[in-house]
């Protein structure tokens, strides 16, 4: 089975081309401008933009299929109005271009009540935490340990670290988002899942968050401790590898002073 991964140059958008092409986007969080505003940041709603940009994505690639991997809402535990509003609102029109997966992410609770109605054939699925395989590839947020199943596949996408790397130079600091690539770390998979079969050593692409908003942890930081399991557990720290959103490739994260 061949499958391409073909990041969207200078858009946080993975393509996952195999039998179907898909759209991947991580971390939209819309609605992160009730938290701004609660602590004195003073923003309009960022959702038409967030939308604009996703649209633009979904005409560049012409997708059988877009798949938002986790925290599409930002407010939690709760939903706010703003949810109840734009998150419909958002879903509606992207799911007017193409069917529409999500995997939902810790801030996703009680999304299903969000769902607008759709035409059919342009139909919103909501997956569980713990991912799932579609077209021979494995999906998870990455905030819970995920299924055993996804390590059948060669590649699992994540998102929930909003990986960025620090930039320092003798006169600033920069925060540049990134693409992390990695290695599994086959025994740590093997303790967690005894029964483990069809191991696949998949290569884990962590995804840099879509909505800038939400900031993110500079993975070359001395300081750094990685969010959910996947990230802090299954993972094989020195075969981590940074690439810019132009496709820049960075180095080794383990090589990289922050």
């Amino acid at each position: 089975m061949n499958i391409a991964l073909k990041p969207l140059l200078d858009e946080p958008a993975m393509v996952v081309e195999s039998e179907y092409k898909l759209l991947v986007l991580a971390d939209l969080h819309l609605g992160i401008e009730v938290e701004l505003r609660q602590k004195g940041i003073h923003i309009g709603s960022q959702t038409d933009k967030l939308l604009e940009r996703a649209i633009k994505c979904v005409k560049a690639v012409e997708p059988d299929a877009i798949l938002l991997l986790g925290d599409i809402k930002h407010v939690v535990p709760q939903m706010s109005f703003a949810d109840r509003k734009e998150v419909p609102f958002f879903f509606a029109q992207l799911a007017s271009y193409a069917p529409i997966y999500v995997v939902k992410g810790n801030h996703d609770g009680q999304i299903e009540k969000l769902l607008p109605a759709v035409e059919p054939k342009h139909e919103i699925y909501i997956e569980g935490a713990q991912g799932f395989l579609l077209d021979h590839v494995g999906y998870a947020h990455g905030h819970s340990w995920p299924l055993q199943d996804l390590f059948s596949a060669p590649y699992i996408l994540i998102g929930h670290n909003h990986p960025m790397i620090r930039l320092v130079s003798t006169y600033y600091t920069s925060m540049k988002p990134v693409w992390i690539r990695a290695q599994c770390d086959y025994d740590a998979v093997k303790k967690r899942f005894p029964g483990l079969s069809n191991w696949n050593n998949p290569r884990v692409i962590i995804m840099p968050a879509f909505n800038e908003l939400c900031g993110g942890l500079a993975f070359n930081s001395t300081k750094m401790k990685f969010l959910g399991p996947i990230a802090s557990k299954l993972l094989l720290f020195d075969t981590m590898e940074a690439y810019l959103l132009d496709g820049t490739y960075i180095g080794k994260v383990c090589d990289l002073e922050g």
